[in-house]
């Protein structure tokens, strides 16, 4: 209610007693200088004291970005119409059933891939819910059909997908439909061009693309991953080292602060996740990491992590051990770790 008053005014408010607090006060107590080199930039804008800038400005002496560990950060796979082209197990098996003849199932086989959403990424695991992708690329159709009519050459190589398919002829779905999709092939039946789906086919880190709470996991070969996902292809000797420090509460806080940029609160994109600094260290550094890492691994793949309590509770333990790891490879103070574990709270 102080609006548009002079400070005497404000004043004689305070001292006839009334339920006030002088704006001038309050801002002289709280306020802070913010170093425009620090906070504005191109791709970030922070309002943070001085303490958290310099924080950030420390990380970035001690790491280097992800992108420039020669890795490679692909998205997930856009469909445009999940409903056709992303199946359950109960619809693969029908479709293999249907099939006239074992060239055919061979050939159809081959094409249904298994397939990973966000949701099914958890932090250091995956949880399959037994669903598949029907991966026909871009270029499939032209580079094979000869002279033959595009649409009669896909339903004579695959009748039993393409009547699959014909079920959804009138269905629209939340999008455009089956036929006029924004994230085609050359044709309705093909997925938009991708010249990354070989990675696929390889082991790799990948997480849940909106998440409150970061969750990344290894995935192994031959597992695709929906939009609702990013992942990351790297080396056997870093891979396990980097989902550590992905997962820890240092990454939490850091990148959730500094490097998240625009767009979905929450959202980890893998533009901004390839700025992320990490410590380049040699593998003798890495793996108090790794070894940590391993023994996690093997408690959340138990098949009975999720209802015994003491697994769970050692790896709540573990996962410290591996904060306490990351906390040194960026040479944080103890104020500093304080800062960050406040900041978590």
């Amino acid at each position: 209610f102080t609006e548009g008053l002079e400070y005497e005014e404000i004043k004689e408010y305070q001292e006839r007693g009334k339920e006030t607090v002088s704006i001038f006060e309050y801002f002289n107590k709280n306020k802070f200088s913010i170093p425009q080199k620090d906070a504005f930039t191109e791709n970030i804008f922070i309002i943070e004291d001085l303490r958290v800038l310099r924080l950030k400005e420390k990380i970035e002496k001690v790491g280097r970005p992800l992108k420039k560990w020669g890795v490679r950060i692909y998205f997930g796979i856009k469909t445009g119409f999940n409903e056709a082209f992303i199946i359950d197990t109960e619809t693969r098996n029908k479709i293999l059933a249907n099939c006239k003849t074992e060239d055919e199932r061979r050939r159809t086989e081959e094409i249904i891939k298994p397939i990973l959403r966000g949701r099914d990424i958890e932090k250091w695991r995956y949880k399959w819910a037994g669903l598949y992708l029907i991966l026909i690329p871009a270029g499939w159709t032209n580079r094979n059909r000869g002279g033959e009519d595009p649409e009669q050459f896909f339903k004579n190589s695959f009748p039993a997908l393409y009547n699959h398919f014909m079920h959804f002829k009138t269905h629209k779905g939340k999008g455009k439909g089956l036929f006029d999709r924004d994230d085609q092939g050359d044709y309705w039946w093909e997925l938009r061009p991708c010249d990354y789906y070989p990675e696929f086919e390889k082991e790799k880190i990948v997480w849940q693309r909106v998440t409150q709470s970061p969750k990344f996991a290894i995935v192994p070969p031959g597992f695709y991953c929906e939009a609702t996902t990013h992942f990351i292809i790297c080396s056997d000797k870093t891979r396990k080292f980097l989902l550590g420090v992905l997962n820890s509460s240092f990454f939490k806080f850091a990148f959730y602060k500094f490097y998240m940029g625009g767009g979905i609160e929450g959202e980890i994109k893998g533009e901004f996740i390839g700025r992320f600094p990490i410590p380049k260290v040699p593998e003798d550094q890495q793996k108090p990491i790794v070894d940590l890492v391993d023994k996690i691994l093997s408690l959340t793949q138990s098949p009975d992590y999720e209802t015994n309590k003491q697994k769970r509770e050692e790896v709540k333990a573990i996962e410290k051990q591996i904060d306490e790891i990351v906390y040194k490879l960026y040479g944080l103070t103890e104020e500093e770790v304080k800062l960050i574990e406040g900041g978590l709270s």
